[in-house]
């Protein structure tokens, strides 16, 4: 049976038209549906914070509580925010330590900046930084001096912007600012992220927008894979970027620039903090310029005309430049822009004694260079106006470089590659650090006697550990640099240079510490850093019973890594073996070195910062190194449980000692034998240990000395 229906007709029989809503009814209908998807990605954005998305780790963070204060240590978790773009080719930036509040006495200084303030490729205790800290620490006998180095490899100067907030909470004595060479590709550098690039305040937004837990699980959700897998950044950007000399871009990074460095300025000078802002060195002289230069716009004949004359200019210039000058002259009336023709033409200038004009020339191909990852002299100009703008000290480092160059043009003497500055050049960079702090006010300046203090640079090399090893690191690390397809075209003298160097050291090692620099070679890096080479071979030389050498390099490589880590505690405890080694037993001082490494592993563990085991291992051995073996126990055992290979069987040697001086034979026994029965390849080691058991048995001595062939 149908249900009765009714409907509302007018006069006419037509169905009656709707009652209009009210303004108010309206008003709200319209709020309410506006309202429904804003609630509803509000919903999912709460969800997905819940899921742990969202925001950005900070660059400072603080660990806990230590002797002193609060532990505040530079975060890789906080450098990688900044490569939402290339969330697998993040830049790195290296773990330092400090105390807040700050303790007094302390002089803080903060340096900012990308891959050539960090100190690449020097190791950390040989970076401009380390020299700047030994310089100051020389200078002020009465002052403790921190240089908090948070250098961050390809990043522009945004970034560096707000990592500069976070400094201001930590009470800076002095702020120290090193940026621009990243202002294109580097990560929020202008042509890093399109058109986004262009300005600072599409930067904050698009910083904003990717702080959105929403967008955060969608990028980890749809990131695709990595079909680039293995090239690195720089080989990705020279196969699909090209800025030609006229590109609006280079004007926008050198505006970026200028106004990244000027809201510096001004957060310093709001604080009452010094700040010295750097221009930047180069290598004008000895590289090429890295982009390509397009003359697909000439006729056929004038091109090949132009590539016939660019050859031979480049084969000539060492033995007939002015020949060489000749040709490329020819080429210049009729190429238009072009930067490898300008570079040789400083070449050839060069080679004629006429280094004014070649300074010059250097300079033009450097700033027609399409790919621009050396300041160009706008982004120069502009760190000049943004200092004296922003009423802060300005360092000149380029002009430093060429004060100390042949002819005023900077080269391989005091650059390793296109910005990275050589062992010299990092000492280079805290000399003219230093020197603009001369006459300074306030707490910051140096005064005559002060400077008086300061030694040459070798003397601060020779502290901070110069040697042999990390000479050749960094020869291979530029080798390896060089031999990047692109790189070993355009500049192919430059993979020729790091690998003679590299060869020729190489060729002279023993059959042992080659293998040793192979796996040093072969070594993937953690958190940006490879382990140490001068402690890989000092553990040779340890095995070889050269404790002197060994000693030598593990002091070197326990400054080369950061505090409250696995790494510094293992090499403060070879450091102490080879000590004990050479003189019998640890002085007072030693045994308070090993027992403030033990407090260091003892926060570890507080705070969890322990998945591999190595933590536990080294504790255990300080407390033997201090003869407390009991102490030793736990954190041997607890290593067991992490360790395996050769790590388990070297904590379980040092945990069957200290059974056995401990008088746990038993348990020694029972250790031993469930390695000799589980331990496969390892078992001899093991044998060995029942076999000492034994050997004690019939002397009748056990536990009072060390077992023969086991070493603490």
């Amino acid at each position: 049976m149908k249900r009765n229906q009714t409907r509302t007709t007018d006069q006419a029989g037509q169905p009656a038209a709707a009652p209009t809503p009210s303004p108010h009814r309206r008003r709200w209908f319209i709020l309410l549906s506006l309202a429904a998807p804003l609630l509803l990605l509000g919903l999912v954005e709460a969800g997905c914070r819940l899921g742990g998305f969202g925001g950005y780790a900070p660059v400072l963070r603080r660990v806990g509580e230590v002797e002193g204060g609060q532990l505040v240590i530079s975060d890789q978790a906080g450098a990688v925010t900044w490569f939402f773009a290339n969330p697998d080719r993040p830049g790195y930036c290296d773990q330092y330590a400090f105390l807040d509040p700050k303790p007094a006495g302390v002089f803080r200084v903060f340096l900012l900046g990308e891959s050539a303030a960090k100190g690449y490729p020097q190791p950390p205790n040989l970076a401009s930084s380390a020299f700047l800290k030994a310089m100051l620490s020389d200078a002020w006998p009465d002052r403790q001096v921190e240089v908090i180095n948070l250098g961050t490899t390809a990043v522009a100067s945004f970034p560096v912007r707000a990592m500069l907030k976070e400094v201001m909470q930590f009470e800076p004595d002095l702020v120290i600012i090193h940026t621009g060479h990243n202002e294109f590709f580097g990560a929020y550098g202008v042509a890093s992220i399109n058109r986004a690039g262009s300005s600072v305040a599409m930067l904050q937004l698009t910083r904003a927008v990717r702080s959105l837990a929403l967008v955060q699980a969608l990028s980890q959700w749809l990131h695709p894979q990595d079909a680039q897998k293995g090239l690195t950044l720089m080989e990705i950007m020279v196969g699909q970027s090209y800025t030609a000399p006229d590109d609006p871009l280079r004007q926008a990074a050198a505006r970026n620039l200028g106004q990244n460095l000027r809201a510096m300025a001004g957060m310093c000078r709001e604080r009452g903090v010094p700040a010295i802002i750097c221009t930047l060195p180069s290598n004008e002289r000895d590289l090429l310029p890295i982009g390509e230069d397009r003359t697909a716009s000439l006729p056929s004949i004038e091109q090949a005309r132009l590539d016939q004359l660019l050859d031979e200019a480049e084969a000539g210039i060492a033995t007939h430049p002015s020949q060489a000058l000749e040709r490329i002259e020819e080429g210049l009336r009729s190429s238009g822009p072009h930067a490898r023709l300008r570079h040789l033409h400083g070449q050839a200038l060069f080679a004629l004694g006429r280094t004014n004009e070649a300074q010059t020339e250097f300079a033009r191909a450097r700033d027609l260079d399409s790919m621009p990852w050396r300041a160009t002299s706008l982004q120069q100009t502009a760190i000049r106006q943004a200092a004296e703008s922003g009423a802060a000290l300005l360092c000149d480092l380029e002009g430093l470089f060429r004060q100390e160059s042949p002819g005023g043009c900077i080269g391989w003497e005091l650059l390793d590659d296109h910005v990275h500055p050589t062992l010299r050049g990092q000492a280079l960079m805290a000399e003219g650090m230093v020197k603009t702090l001369a006459g300074a006010p306030g707490r910051a300046g140096l005064d005559a006697a002060a400077l008086e203090r300061i030694r040459p640079w070798p003397d601060y090399a020779r502290r901070l550990g110069e040697n042999a090893y990390d000479d050749y690191g960094v020869a291979h690390s530029m080798r390896v640099l060089f031999s990047i397809p692109f790189m070993q075209t355009r500049n192919p003298k430059g993979f020729l240079r790091f690998q003679s160097a590299a060869s020729a050291f190489e060729e002279n090692l023993s059959p042992e510490l080659k293998t040793v620099v192979r796996e040093w070679q072969s070594e993937k890096p953690h958190a940006g850093g490879k382990r140490p080479i001068t402690g890989m071979v000092a553990r040779e030389f340890m095995r070889q019973q050269r404790y002197a050498e060994a000693l030598t390099l593990y002091e070197i490589a326990t400054r080369s890594v950061p505090l409250y880590t696995s790494w510094h505690m293992e090499y403060v405890y070879f450091t102490l073996v080879c000590r004990e080694k050479l003189t019998g037993a640890l002085s007072e001082s030693d045994r308070e070195l090993a027992r403030a490494e033990i407090e260091q592993g003892r926060f570890l563990l507080r705070r969890g910062f322990s998945q591999t085991g190595l933590t536990e291992r080294y504790m255990g051995r300080l407390h033997q190194l201090r003869g407390e073996f009991a102490e030793s126990i736990p954190y041997l055992n607890a290593s067991r449980q992490k360790l395996g290979g050769t790590d388990l069987v070297a904590a379980d040697q040092a945990l069957f000692l200290s059974l056995l001086k401990t008088g746990r034979v038993e348990e020694a026994r029972k250790l031993a034998q469930y390695g000799v029965e589980h331990s496969g390849q390892y078992a001899p080691l093991y044998r060995q240990m029942l076999d000492l058991l034994n050997q004690q048995r019939q002397d009748a001595a056990p536990g009072n000395q060390d077992p023969p062939g086991l070493s603490r």
